[in-house]
């Protein structure tokens, strides 16, 4: 079944500072496999990028009164996964992560601060990827955000492997179309061609 159509983005943080539920999951639903494949990206742990999304999205809930318009829905979550983040890769158990990931790269702040501009560019993306037809935006979903082999994208949607590369293809070309006239574009280029490299996994 297709998804509802999406509301408009300051109605659903007015509806959200107002206590309203449906607006709550309108957000998490859109951004919740955003901020966990963000967390994963840094954390490199999905069971942990998972906690730490659950964590922000209730966090956003406790301080939904303090929102004002959408903008700032978004800076609160980019915000309370980066600090999740941290502190999950300061902990004991993640140092050996933490230096992987941060190994010449800088201050821990400034390499996580880009991941969150390349997790803005990922939700470009990901809104654009809301719109294609059911069978594709799963596959996209799987595929992409998931990180599933195709192999397992076949078995979960009953289809064959070649019609799930076919739909991955696709589904690039489409969002390409959809965002060409972006103002990031030169960043969804980026991202676009890095997923196009990995469709046949």
């Amino acid at each position: 079944m297709d998804k509802p159509a999406l509301l408009p983005d300051d109605d659903t943080a007015d509806r959200l500072r107002a206590g309203d539920e449906d607006a709550f999951r309108h957000i998490m639903d859109g951004y919740f496999p955003i901020i966990t494949h963000f967390a994963l990206r840094i954390v490199g742990n999905r069971a942990a990028a998972e906690d730490i999304a659950e964590e922000t999205f209730i966090k956003l809930w406790q301080g939904r009164e303090r929102v004002t318009h959408f903008q700032s829905v978004k800076a609160f979550l980019f915000i309370a996964a980066r600090n999740g983040c941290l502190n999950e890769l300061r902990s004991g158990k993640n140092l050996a992560r933490r230096e992987q990931v941060f190994a010449g790269s800088g201050e821990e702040e400034e390499a996580i601060d880009r991941e969150i501009i390349r997790a803005e560019v990922w939700a470009e993306i990901w809104r654009a990827a809301d719109q294609l037809p059911g069978k594709m935006r799963e596959v996209f979903r799987l595929g992409f955000v998931e990180g599933l082999p195709n192999r397992e994208i076949a078995k979960v949607l009953g289809v064959s492997v070649n019609t799930v590369k076919g739909q991955k293809a696709r589904a690039l070309e489409l969002l390409r179309e959809k965002l060409k006239g972006s103002d990031i574009l030169p960043a969804v280029v980026v991202v676009l061609l890095e997923l196009w490299q990995q469709r046949n996994g």
